[in-house]
């Protein structure tokens, strides 16, 4: 017997309540939190993707190639890669786009020289340091500093003495 004259099983019951009532409170906080990673994770998935990559021209026979960031902020270490086999065999640096524009570079003279036979892939940094990957059909993924900056592949900017284009872009608002 307890100091109150009763066999004890009334603490018993009143140490799993508390135990089950902890134990609940754990597993909501623990919920709250995925929760709240998962709509982040989200919410930067959603912006990443206002950014987006076309060929100026026929696919067949590219004029150029342009980047459009419709995001609020600007875009960093804007590079797109042609790639054929998973390895770049020609890429454009933009190096940075602003916020609500469409910047370009023009092939000219080089037009036929371009790997139309590559895909294209769009690397950038957002601003909150975050890099993506984007590839044909919107596929988008987050990537590390190793892979955005592989040195393979001709680069045409320097080589060809591209010149930049910028216009608004009429999607942002």
């Amino acid at each position: 017997m307890n100091s109150s004259g009763k066999d004890g099983s009334s603490g018993s019951v009143h140490e799993w309540i508390n135990s089950l009532g902890v134990l609940c409170a754990v597993a909501l906080s623990l919920f709250a939190l995925y929760r709240d990673q998962t709509q982040r994770a989200s919410d930067e998935e959603r912006e990443a993707m206002k950014v987006a990559v076309y060929w100026n021209g026929p696919a067949a026979a590219p004029t150029g190639v342009m980047v459009e960031n419709q995001q609020s902020v600007r875009i960093v270490d804007v590079t797109v890669r042609l790639e054929v086999g998973g390895a770049s065999v020609q890429q454009v640096e933009f190096g940075e786009v602003h916020s609500c524009t469409m910047d370009w570079f023009s092939f000219g003279d080089h037009q036929s020289q371009v790997r139309t036979d590559a895909m294209v892939v769009l690397q950038f940094r957002d601003g909150s340091g975050r890099r993506w990957q984007m590839k044909p059909g919107a596929v988008l993924n987050k990537i590390d500093d190793k892979e955005s900056r592989r040195a393979d592949g001709d680069e045409l900017v320097a080589a060809w003495g591209l010149k930049r284009g910028t216009s608004p872009s009429n999607g942002c608002g």
